[in-house]
């Protein structure tokens, strides 16, 4: 069987556990999650029924996977063998990018695209995206030509359809409503959103994306595409016309591959999507990791709305429209920021795919971005409070933030910039516990950061980085040698946080009440990272080392460069 968990975060509201007759049920508070007997045993009844009880509940979650395992291999399994037309040879030494906007999404795509230019600078590179993108790709441009003098710049092709967040905006998510808790407490809220998240565009949107993408891949006529999973106008647009193509995720092995670890490890070692649970997966925590996997397989296997959707595109003429089972290819080379030492060890890989490590943007020294940052970096040790760019601040996340940080600099020497922007309108009173450290310099907030967040980090005046748990995050700090405190809010972002927690470089903050905050928590785990006590130390220590092996091995962005030229160069 190869079911290939690819790493889209959502999920179907129906009661599996019910459906399958398991007999389980699950209960979740702020302290622990546990399985239990949906029918108590009583009190009276003897040792050996409690024992018996638990058997039973065992073999029925075994047989449930069993069936659910039989019905996966159905739909999943074809996507190992390539079933297509001979692909179209299109213009050697000419690459382009079909991504979204999104950082989360497209900052591995153009970390490639500048490595590119700065190693390969005969190769012609050109991006199909929306406006937001448009900025980024001019200073890259710039960049890689301070290195390399015969760097090209890259052709941006400005889209007007619909985006992947335009899309997502349409059908009512925001931030408001996407975070949930992790494990059994939060995979209801999950699974019934993965429609959602593998195709958000209406029939009529997907077909304005798909088509405005066919004509800029004609008009291009490249020897190679480079896609990004999360675009799925560009994946069937891609395929439909025949194009060779390579796919670069930010997502990890793990993410992508984990049903085809072998002896159904994906159930017992691995930890679930959205669990939280560290690696191996401890014994308590089997049953309910279990059940996670079970839940996520039937959400993927029953989509009504997205299986209408796919019915509709067919009669408009697409050939295979979102088929999420045959993301993977044998032949078509996929790229990921697996890290060894950063990254949950796995026990297989597909041998077209490419373990990158962290795809970097090659930027600028910050000098040269903003001197004045500086200036004011080289005070003391900083702090780096950066949620990612798809995280805006509602009051209340406003207002625990304050408190923390206002105990933190009461108590350290650190100082604190912190990229903030409001979600809504609401007063500046939130701030008034830290008016002295804002007027005394030892807090920056800043709406948008003037110098790019790897660049801050290799400073070396950044002593943490506080983050939401987004791959590129966690992996610009894992080459910068930088502690990490994380406070996930959804899906894999708890997989980044418990994992940076086992390998000892940080803290997932606020564990016990995720997706929700504590003033206390918050404060207590910055004070771990930054308080200059013995677990201080060693995390800083033990990140700074894994930074050095890590950056001793090559740049990400370089080898995927690589495995992109080298399919520009020679067609295939």
């Amino acid at each position: 069987m190869a079911l290939k968990s690819i790493a889209i975060f959502a999920d179907y509201d129906g009661v599996i556990a019910d459906d399958l007759n398991i007999g389980v049920g699950l209960v979740h508070n702020k302290t622990a999650r546990r399985i239990h007997s949906i029918h108590s045993t009583p009190s009276h009844v003897s040792q050996l029924a409690r024992q018996r009880a638990v058997y039973d509940m065992y073999k029925r979650i075994l047989l449930a996977i069993s069936v659910l395992i039989a019905l996966a291999a159905v739909f999943f399994s074809q996507g190992d063998v390539p079933d297509h037309p001979p692909y179209v040879q299109g213009r050697n030494k000419t690459v382009l990018f079909l991504v979204n906007y999104q950082p989360g999404l497209s900052n591995v795509h153009v970390a490639t695209a500048s490595s590119l230019l700065e190693n390969h600078p005969d190769i012609e590179v050109h991006f199909a995206s929306f406006p937001k993108l448009g900025k980024k790709l001019q200073r890259i441009s710039a960049f890689a030509r301070t290195k390399t003098a015969e760097a090209q710049d890259v052709i941006f092709h400005e889209m007007k359809s619909p985006s992947y967040g335009d899309a997502i905006a349409a059908a009512g998510k925001t931030i408001l409503n996407i975070p949930h808790p992790p494990g059994a407490a939060g995979i209801a809220h999950l699974c019934r959103d993965m429609q959602i998240w593998i195709s958000p565009w209406t029939v009529e949107d997907h077909m304005a994306v798909y088509e405005e993408l066919t004509a800029i891949i004609h008009e291009v006529d490249p020897a190679v595409v480079v896609l990004d999973t999360l675009f799925r106008p560009a994946i069937d647009a891609t395929r439909d016309n025949n194009r060779h193509h390579a796919i670069i995720t930010p997502n990890t092995v793990i993410d992508n591959f984990l049903a085809d670890q072998p002896h159904g490890s994906m159930f017992w070692k691995y930890p679930a999507v959205a669990s939280g649970f560290s690696f191996p997966v401890p014994w308590r925590n089997i049953p309910e990791n279990i059940y996670l996997n079970m839940r996520f397989i039937y959400s993927v296997l029953v989509m009504p709305g997205l299986n209408a959707k796919k019915a509709m595109l067919k009669e408009k003429g697409l050939l295979d429209p979102i088929n999420f089972y045959k993301m993977y290819r044998q032949d078509v080379p996929w790229i990921t920021m697996t890290t060894e030492g950063a990254t949950i060890p796995v026990d297989f890989i597909p041998p077209n795919v490419t373990c990158a490590g962290p795809m970097v943007l090659s930027a600028a020294p910050a000098v040269e971005q903003d001197s004045h940052m500086v200036d004011w970096l080289t005070k003391g040790p900083t702090i780096l409070i950066n949620l990612g760019s798809s995280v805006i601040w509602t009051q209340t996340q406003a207002t625990i933030m304050t408190e923390a940080i206002a105990v933190v600099l009461d108590k350290t020497n650190v100082q604190i910039l912190w990229k903030f922007k409001k979600f809504g309108n609401y007063s500046d009173d939130y701030l008034v516990a830290l008016k002295p450290h804002l007027d005394g310099g030892r807090l920056r907030m800043e709406e948008w950061l003037t110098v790019d967040p790897s660049s801050l980090l290799e400073t070396g005046y950044i002593i943490a980085s506080v983050h939401h748990g987004g791959s590129n995050c966690y992996h610009e700090a894992i080459v910068a040698g930088v502690p990490q405190i994380i406070l996930p809010q959804w899906a894999d972002l708890y997989g980044f946080a418990a994992l940076a927690e086992t390998i000892g470089v940080g803290v997932w903050a606020c564990r016990q009440t995720s997706p929700g905050w504590t003033v206390d928590s918050i404060a207590q785990a910055l004070l771990k990272v930054v308080d200059g006590g013995e677990a201080s130390i060693s995390m800083r220590e033990t990140a700074r080392q894994l930074g050095v092996t890590v950056r001793s091995r090559g740049k990400g962005r370089d080898i995927a460069a690589q495995v992109v030229a080298n399919m520009a160069y020679t067609g295939k």
